[in-house]
């Protein structure tokens, strides 16, 4: 693997989740810009229990600093970030091309419409 290093016991714990398809890891840390006060960005796509999964992954990181989000409910931006700089933790055969392909090419088609309903609110919120 290149990029960040990612504890084996995230990875362990990961494996062990029943209904888990997929887990990342994103923001600062898989981006080498992380400080020691950084906190663990980790997504996720599954059909599991979100406190049980953020418990695991907490004790294994030996953290609370853990911040935990469903891929599938989460915001464009967010998802095309995860997908462009994310670090595959864990997956099922193929769920991590096809979130891949999947988010990059859901904001290459909405991105621009985004952006331009953003600038029409701040440019109305200016008046």
């Amino acid at each position: 693997m290149t990029g960040p290093d990612v504890p084996d016991a995230l990875r362990a714990a990961a494996a062990r989740t029943p209904g888990l398809d997929l887990l990342l890891l994103h923001g600062s840390r898989s981006r080498g810009e992380a400080h020691p006060g950084s906190d663990w960005d980790l997504g996720y796509l599954g059909e599991v229990d979100p406190a049980r999964l953020l418990d695991a992954v907490a004790s294994a990181l030996g953290t609370n600093r853990v911040d935990l989000v469903d891929l599938a409910r989460a915001t464009a931006l967010l998802r095309f970030e995860a997908a462009r700089d994310g670090v595959c933790i864990h997956e099922t055969a193929g769920s991590h091309r096809r979130f891949v392909v999947d988010a990059t090419t859901f904001w290459c088609d909405a991105g621009p419409v985004i952006r331009r309903a953003q600038d029409e609110v701040l440019a109305e919120l200016g008046r």
